[in-house]
């Protein structure tokens, strides 16, 4: 028996010993990116590339900052700090784009792999982890419209155990995205953990679906995609199964309020034009919907101006049909090509007496705007 256990740890601590040996062998301790009170320098060993750069995110799409090789193979660029804010960026070597091995934040933007760079400060330590901590769940529920098990992510405030009857935000993704997004790039539970942890939001229950016809869910799981027979009248118009089949089954399993002042929807791009056919379909469900980015106030539905009667007849001919909302929220990046179209809409709603909460914060189509959208979204409703 001793020599069994003493075999045994021998064979683990060897096996550990090589786990350690493959992590460190030919590597070099590499810090990167190392950030100071004024700079921040990302560094990448690569002593047989020719030509390295990295791509910060703040420089703006498909820009690259040079980098300079130095001793024992490792390249790097020092730049000035940005503002406060949660980036991403990727190196190219040798016209091979790849991820900086030395930073563990890995974000997924779709298909694409990102490396992340919080810079602290303002509204950005919104996105550190808080004090109390709620939980992210993962669901597989029937979907009886999609004829579909399908998967959601689900947000559980801290102490949700102790409480009751808790308000729900059903928050969908974009085009491209999936029931991960809001998790992961939209930091979605760090924000509601430190809002709700200084009194500025309702402890709430986020329910974030996977919003694309036909996935299972993310196609990191490898599940081939089905092939949905139903036809839609466009490509924001398509997710009747959020009111239909997921209302339900989060009522039915989580301690949720069932009143319709206590439910919202709210989403990026995609997702927030189908919040807008999901509310305004269903005002006896939702009293709260925010609207972020959405091509379909600006100009993506045809390439064409938002026609209001066509896509919600009585929008602003019979606005007494639909202006019921607790919160009416729509915002737009400054830099986004959707916010002149957005702007017409904002004054047609104005026109015809809705009470619209109209944001806009500095950015393009980017995740910068929309966690700020979120940020503000949740401290209006369920007040």
């Amino acid at each position: 028996m001793k020599r069994t256990a003493f075999f045994l740890a021998a064979m683990a601590m060897s096996a550990y010993a090589a786990a350690q040996e493959v992590y460190s062998f030919g590597r070099q301790a590499t810090v990167s990116p190392e950030i100071s009170e004024t700079t921040v320098t990302f560094r990448l060993q690569a002593p047989k590339a020719r030509q390295v750069s990295v791509s910060p995110s703040w420089l703006g799409y498909g820009q690259k900052l040079a980098m300079t090789e130095g001793e024992n193979g490792i390249w790097s660029v020092t730049v000035p700090k940005p503002a406060s804010e949660l980036y991403t960026y990727t190196f190219n070597v040798d016209g091979v784009q790849t991820l900086d091995p030395a930073n563990i934040d890995v974000q997924r933007d779709g298909p694409r792999y990102i490396n992340g760079l919080l810079i602290p400060g303002d509204y950005a330590d919104l996105y550190k982890e808080a004090e109390h901590r709620g939980n992210i769940h993962q669901d597989w529920y029937w979907s009886p419209t999609d004829g579909m098990n399908r998967r959601m992510y689900v947000y559980t405030p801290y102490g949700y155990e102790k409480g009751k009857n808790y308000p729900v935000l059903y928050l969908l993704h974009g085009g491209g995205g999936d029931e991960d997004a809001w998790c992961t790039l939209g930091r979605t539970r760090q924000i509601l953990d430190n809002l709700i942890e200084q009194g500025k939001a309702k402890p709430m229950l986020v329910v974030m679906p996977n919003g694309n016809p036909g996935q299972y869910a993310a196609n990191t799981l490898q599940i081939p995609t089905k092939k949905i027979e139903r036809t839609f009248t466009n490509n924001f118009n398509n997710y009747q199964s959020l009111a239909a089949d997921i209302l339900p089954y989060i009522e039915k399993t989580y301690k949720v309020s069932k009143k319709r002042t206590d439910r919202a929807v709210a989403g990026l791009s995609m997702g927030g034009g189908q919040s807008f056919f999901v509310a305004f379909s269903n005002t006896d469900k939702f009293a709260n919907v925010g609207i972020f980015s959405t091509g379909l106030f600006g100009g993506n539905v045809g390439n064409g101006p938002f026609n209001g009667e066509k896509e919600m007849p009585g929008l602003f001919e019979n606005p007494q049909k639909y202006n019921k909302f607790d919160v009416l929220y729509i915002s737009c990046g400054e830099q986004d090509d959707r916010i002149k179209g957005t702007n017409v809409v904002i004054d047609n709603f104005k026109k015809a007496g809705y009470n619209v909460i109209w944001e806009t914060y500095p950015g393009a189509h980017e995740w910068k705007v929309w966690r700020r959208n979120l940020t503000s979204f949740v401290q209006k409703i369920f007040k």
